[in-house]
């Protein structure tokens, strides 16, 4: 009977322990689970504008980078800093001597949150900042032969716009420590009105200057990323 009692009261310590020690490991689990810590990333871009934008520029084309730092232990909720770079035209002049590019270059921050821990895992995200709308014009022989527009400089024409972005992706993470992932997303870029150049807008006069016509128009644009991100220890 006491070998029984005895048998019978180390069961019951032993069923009382075991929650307590499944939860400690699971809490070290937690903290050290792979996705808790900062996120960083590159994206190559593809863009369609939107609405007005459509009917002077057909497409943009670029790349970007982002780091989000997780805000709270198991990287849920994060804040993300996003960075792009996308180009919308250009064209030569001068027997190509001389180039000019438009692009827009835009910073944005805002909080992402992410579901799940494992090798799949889905973000929505939605950041502010501001967008850069410039075309510049290049001397490839950098004789500084040639007047730009107005009489110098190397920028016909820019101009800032406040900017809002929103959207969701995925990011397939690869190996069995789960560092390294295949990023994709997609996203609405809301830049409002902007006054920017296209190639039909920029035109060589005879003694070298250039003539400009300015356009604005809604500047919007659904922007696809095909990226790698990576798990910063």
């Amino acid at each position: 009977m006491v070998r029984v009692v005895r048998g019978g009261m180390a069961a019951v310590l032993l069923a009382a322990a075991l929650p307590a020690v499944s939860a400690a490991q699971w809490r070290g689990l937690r903290e050290v689970s792979p996705g808790s810590g900062p996120v960083a990333g590159l994206d190559l871009l593809f863009g369609v504008p939107q609405g007005e934008f459509h009917q002077f520029v057909q497409s943009v084309g670029g790349f970007g980078g982002f780091l989000t730092v997780p805000i709270d232990r198991r990287g849920t909720l994060g804040l993300r800093l996003d960075g792009s770079m996308v180009f919308h035209g250009g064209d030569c002049f001068s027997g190509c001597s001389l180039e000019t590019n438009s692009y827009i270059g835009s910073l944005r921050l805002g909080p992402q949150v992410t579901l799940g821990h494992g090798p799949i895992r889905l973000y929505g995200l939605a950041t502010a900042g501001f967008s850069y709308f410039a075309t510049d014009v290049r001397d490839h022989y950098d004789c500084g032969c040639y007047d730009y527009y107005d009489g110098g400089g190397s920028t016909l024409l820019d101009d800032f716009t406040g900017s809002w972005e929103a959207g969701g992706g995925i990011q397939l993470f690869l190996g069995r420590r789960e560092r390294v992932a295949v990023d994709l997303s997609a996203r609405y870029a809301y830049n409002g009105r902007a006054t920017y150049l296209n190639n039909a807008s920029v035109s060589e006069q005879p003694n070298g200057s250039f003539a400009i016509t300015p356009i604005t128009t809604t500047a919007n644009l659904i922007l696809y990323h095909l990226g790698v991100s990576f798990s910063l220890p």
